[in-house]
């Protein structure tokens, strides 16, 4: 019994380390700009490998399925998935100004797209 208890606390303490980093937003916490390996534009984004973290900075400007959004930054235009759950009871408009964290989807013969975990709204346009 010692043993299994024992060889059950070492797995423990040795995930400790690999799960300090992340914040459970589906973004690994620490370092964020140029070489970090977080796509933070959309021109990233779409260069970007699958599983990517990405944290776009910008505006969802149109509605193009029943998950999927047109996400637009200084770099550029691409599609983006939120799901209904992500935006919560919060309203976004094109003037919203909106921090997407997710990861990169890439698929042969499609364009990256990004799936979105996290969405924080920066700024609120003037009523």
């Amino acid at each position: 019994m010692k043993t299994i208890w024992l060889t059950s606390l070492g797995i423990l303490l040795l995930s400790q380390p690999a799960m300090a980093g992340f914040t459970g937003g589906g973004v690994p916490g620490g370092f964020v700009g140029p070489s970090s390996g977080i796509a933070q534009t959309v021109e990233q984004a779409l260069d970007a490998r699958d599983d990517t973290p990405a944290v776009l900075e910008g505006h969802v400007v149109e509605r193009v399925g029943k998950d999927k959004y047109v996400f637009q930054d200084a770099t550029g235009k691409m599609t983006v998935e939120i799901d209904h759950e992500v935006f919560g009871a919060r309203i976004v408009t094109p003037q919203t100004k909106v921090r997407l964290s997710g990861e990169v989807d890439s698929e042969f013969f499609r364009r990256n797209k990004v799936d979105v975990d996290v969405l924080e709204i920066l700024a609120q346009p003037a009523q």
